[in-house]
């Protein structure tokens, strides 16, 4: 049941970040806000059917950690448009990462 160690880890997460969130520009609540909410939630949807699916769990693990990547992107772009410093963004990172680290240990165990 490791995969719940990662959906505890992945809700944490996302309740860090939006009180981030709710620091960006009007403008782009609607846009790369909900981009960022919508790419968590898809994580935290397929970790749960990873959970429950031992025959397709290989492949939601992959699709949760293409969410991952896709989070680390779109900071990056809430960076450069100097929605979030530097320190901010290497904070976040740290964390994705270790969402990343510990999704790969439960593809590599499938």
């Amino acid at each position: 049941m490791e995969p719940l160690i990662l959906q505890k880890k992945a809700e944490v997460f996302l309740n860090e970040i939006y009180p981030l969130l709710a620091r960006f520009p009007k403008a782009e609540k609607f846009a790369l806000c909900q981009e960022i909410k919508q790419a968590c939630y898809r994580g935290i949807r397929h970790i749960m059917l990873a959970n429950v699916s031992r025959s397709n769990r290989r492949m939601y693990l992959q699709q949760v950690d293409a969410e991952w990547k896709l989070l680390l992107v779109l900071f990056g772009i809430a960076k450069e448009q100097r929605y979030i410093t530097a320190k901010k963004l290497l904070e976040v990172q740290r964390k994705i990462v270790e969402l990343g680290r510990i999704t790969g240990g439960l593809m590599r165990k499938s």
